[in-house]
C-alpha cells in the first residue's frame, strides 16, 4: 500500500522536463558528439562490438549467467533484498529524496535515448547499486540494480523484474536489452 501512495504522490507532483535546454543536458548529446552516438561510433553498438553484446557474451546475459539473475540470486533481487528495493529504503526513494527527481535544479543524472537519438527519459543514481528510471516527463517508472560489474536489470516501481536490462558500452554509458538480450536500440549517457 506504500508504493502506491508514494507513486500518486509523485505522480501529482509532475514535472514538464525540456532537458534539451538544460545545461547539464549538453554534455550528454550524442547527436551532438560523435562519441555518445552508437549508430556512428561502433565500439559502443552492440551489434558491432560483439563483446558488449549479451547474446554472445553470457557473463552479462541473465537469462544464460545465473549470478546476474535476480529470480535466481537473491542479493540482486530487491523482493527479498530490501535494502535494493526504493519502496523499502527511503534513501532510494524520489517521493522522498526529492533531489532524484530530473525536474529538481540541481539534479545530474542521465539521459535515456531512443534510436533516433531523442530523449527517451532519465537515469537518477540512488547509489552505487541502484538507479532510478523516469520517463521523458520525469515520471518515476522503475529501477535498475545492480547485477555485475557491467550491468544492471531492470524493475518495475513495486519490485518486479522485468527482464529487461542495461550492459555498459565500455566507454561512455549503457545500452538497453530485452527479456531475449536483443539491444532495444534505446541507449544511456
Amino acid at each position: 500500500m506504500r508504493g502506491i501512495v508514494i507513486l500518486a504522490v509523485f505522480l501529482l507532483a509532475g514535472s514538464g522536463l525540456l532537458a534539451q535546454n538544460d545545461m547539464a543536458f549538453k554534455g550528454h548529446d550524442p547527436r551532438k558528439d560523435a562519441n555518445l552516438n552508437p549508430y556512428i561510433n561502433k565500439e559502443i553498438n552492440p551489434d558491432s562490438n560483439l563483446s558488449i553484446n549479451p547474446s554472445l557474451n553470457w557473463n552479462m546475459n541473465p537469462l544464460k549467467e545465473n549470478s546476474v539473475n535476480p529470480t535466481l540470486n537473491s542479493a540482486i533481487n530487491p523482493m527479498i533484498n530490501m535494502q535494493l528495493n526504493p519502496q523499502s529504503n527511503d534513501v532510494l526513494n524520489p517521493v522522498i529524496m526529492k533531489g532524484l527527481r530530473p525536474s529538481t535544479e540541481t539534479w545530474k543524472g542521465m539521459f535515456l535515448f531512443n534510436d533516433s537519438n531523442q530523449i527517451f527519459g532519465y537515469i537518477s543514481v540512488a547509489t552505487q547499486n541502484v538507479m532510478l528510471s523516469f520517463d521523458n516527463s520525469g515520471t518515476w517508472n522503475g529501477y535498475y540494480v545492480k547485477a555485475g560489474g557491467m550491468m544492471y536489470n531492470y524493475f518495475t516501481l513495486f519490485g518486479v523484474w522485468t527482464g529487461m536490462f542495461l550492459c555498459y558500452d565500455n566507454q561512455s554509458g549503457y545500452n538497453l536489452f530485452d527479456k531475449s538480450g536483443k539491444w532495444t536500440h534505446i541507449h544511456v549517457k
